[in-house]
């Protein structure tokens, strides 16, 4: 069932019309934050009415999901999630639907480090991958994504694991 996404009314200090990929980072990292806070005290209400709960971290999602939407689209990457295709720069090509599926995760947490463990549960929800099975999809996405000269995207976050780094700059 399609989320459905209501009304967008910024909040103050927000601007959904932003050009600064920086800026739209921070609101995704806040609204991450927000939701993982109301997950956890929906995960510990332990029968109390919570319905109020669940409508606020509804919103939070879909706030959450309008920010990433503009990420992707400041960067002018577009990843179609159906036919498994990712455009940029005027160019595209197919991705496999595990390529796709990797891809389309990392560009909605941008610049959020994951193991190879979080990437196979978190992407995939298949914690059976192993370590080197994740690695070789990962390089795999790298060398693809070097097709469209976005090589750099997905970097080695030190002793964190891996993460995307879109272009920066934007979409004219």
């Amino acid at each position: 069932m399609a989320a459905i996404r209501r009304q967008f009314v910024e909040l103050p200090g927000e601007d959904l019309g932003t050009p600064e990929l920086a800026e739209v980072a921070s609101w995704i990292s806040i609204y991450e934050e927000l939701a993982a806070v109301l997950r956890a005290v929906l995960a510990r209400a332990n029968g109390h009415p919570v319905e109020e709960l669940r409508q606020n971290l509804a919103w939070v999602e879909d706030r959450l999901d309008t920010w990433r939407d503009r990420h992707t689209e400041l960067a002018g990457v577009v990843l179609d999630r159906n036919d498994h295709t990712l455009s940029f720069a005027g160019h595209s090509i197919r991705l496999t639907r595990r390529e796709a599926d990797l891809l389309d995760f990392m560009l909605r947490h941008p610049k959020r480090p994951f193991t190879t463990k979080q990437l196979a549960t978190l992407a995939w929800q298949n914690s059976r991958l192993s370590d080197a099975q994740v690695r070789t999809y990962v390089m795999r996405l790298r060398r693809r994504l070097g097709e469209l000269g976005l090589e750099v995207m997905l970097v080695v976050v030190r002793n964190r694991g891996y993460a995307a780094s879109l272009p920066a700059t934007v979409k004219g």
